[in-house]
């Protein structure tokens, strides 16, 4: 585990591949110092030991999916911890939900695959008038889009895919925070073991570069698929979050990233067709698509999903820097086929 002293006590010539992306990455969210973690379940998994005591509490979102909401309800608590799952949504249930031994807050600031964005500043003054620690996992908008310390959060974590690493290199994780409460996490990180190789942090490095770039072409690609998707008879809901519906995102947000999600009409059955116009050519920097329902979520029973609103005809789709034109151009032919290939039976994917 590397130091997380501050990038001026090393010469920035000699500074290591994962020294420089960690300087990097927290420059980008206006931190002085981050953590480069072998995996997001881990990152996760170490800060929440690291700011929480034996006996303690933690609220975390109900849009935690496996590995880590296992990790959450089974680790954790063998350690001595409880957690509590509220919709982070309504911030007033984040509050109703606060005991005298919680320690911690833990939200996505965009649930995925349902795309809600959580109102940090709302929790913030919540956590901090009740002396409680916000931990924000901030993968599904990036610093490009939202800088949560900003808003009230110590700690940001973030997986590298799919933004950090816009070319799907490296699997790793980000933390960066308040410099008090790092040493505290890079601990328990070290207990967890493993490390990033110098290949991988420099790619990673070379990636951040161009986060902001990329970022800016995946958004304003995604307004544009989201749009087709709301106009067309095959699609029953479209998942992309808005400042009209989210006005108060306006004082915080740039923008929400490159992902949304769709649910198809129910008679569709098979979605062969959709899910390879949303991948198209499959290059490094293209769009990428999967079945929460048969990925993320499916160690949910389907009665479990359905209450969540995972059903299996959801798609979640990550709109990649390349032609958004073009792939909503395939997407629209997929579904007009998809219509006229109706003939009910059992689905396929």
């Amino acid at each position: 585990m590397h130091s997380t002293a501050p990038a001026a006590t090393a010469e920035p010539a000699f500074a290591s591949p994962a020294r420089r992306v960690e300087d990097a990455f927290a420059a980008l969210h206006g931190a002085d110092s981050a953590l480069l973690v072998p995996g997001v379940v881990a990152a996760t998994t170490a800060t929440l030991l690291a700011l929480t005591n034996p006996g303690g509490h933690l609220i975390a979102s109900d849009q935690t999916c496996d590995p880590l909401r296992g990790v959450l309800t089974r680790e954790l608590a063998g350690l001595g911890r409880t957690v509590t799952f509220v919709d982070p949504t309504d911030a007033d249930a984040v509050l109703t939900a606060v005991r005298p031994e919680t320690q911690v807050v833990y939200t996505q600031s965009l649930s995925d695959p349902l795309m809600r964005p959580a109102p940090l500043n709302e929790i913030a003054i919540h956590a901090q008038m009740n002396d409680l620690l916000l931990v924000v996992d901030n993968t599904a908008l990036s610093p490009a889009e939202l800088r949560p310390l900003e808003t009230g959060a110590v700690i940001v974590i973030e997986d590298t895919v799919p933004f950090l690493d816009g070319w799907g290199d490296v699997g790793a994780a980000l933390v960066t925070g308040l410099d008090r409460y790092l040493p505290r996490i890079a601990e328990q990180c070290a207990r967890l073991g493993g490390a990033v190789p110098d290949w991988s942090a420099h790619l990673l490095e070379r990636s951040l570069a161009t986060l902001p770039l990329r970022l800016t072409a995946q958004r304003d690609g995604a307004e544009r698929v989201a749009g087709m998707l709301r106009a067309h008879r095959a699609v029953r809901a479209v998942h992309r979050p808005s400042f009209d519906a989210a006005p108060w995102a306006l004082e915080t947000h740039r923008g929400f990233g490159g992902l949304l999600s769709f649910e198809v009409a129910p008679d569709i059955h098979d979605l062969t067709g959709i899910l390879a116009a949303c991948t198209g050519d499959h290059s490094p920097l293209g769009s990428t698509a999967r079945l929460p329902a048969r990925t993320s979520h499916a160690h949910l029973s389907e009665r479990v999903r359905r209450e969540q609103g995972i059903t299996r005809r959801l798609v979640r789709l990550s709109v990649g820097v390349t032609d958004a034109d073009a792939l909503s151009g395939r997407l629209r032919r997929a579904l007009d086929t998809a219509l006229a290939q109706r003939t009910g039976g059992d689905e396929r994917c």
